[in-house]
């Protein structure tokens, strides 16, 4: 489990993942038609210790999820941030 799949896997599925280097945190949104993220669509993913956790806004505060695998990840993002057709 490492940063650069959860982000290839990421990007194969349509979402739009940013690394952020230094802080080993990866931002993910759904952009819109001019390439900006869409408003409610992004989250920020990290690995911690075996977990990977994400961590995205509900109205104003801020919720997190711990998963033990990229398919559970993958699949919790899909249901909250699906991607529209």
């Amino acid at each position: 489990m490492s940063i650069k799949e959860i982000i290839n896997k990421l990007s194969e599925e349509g979402y739009n993942p940013y690394l952020q280097e230094r802080l080993g945190i990866i931002f993910n949104s759904i952009d819109d038609n001019k390439g900006n993220p869409k408003v409610n669509s992004v989250s920020q993913i990290r690995i911690e210790k075996e977990k990977i956790i994400i961590q995205y806004p509900l109205g104003q505060i801020p919720v997190e999820k711990e998963f033990k695998t990229i398919d559970e990840l993958l699949k919790f993002i899909r249901q909250v941030f699906p991607i529209e057709e």
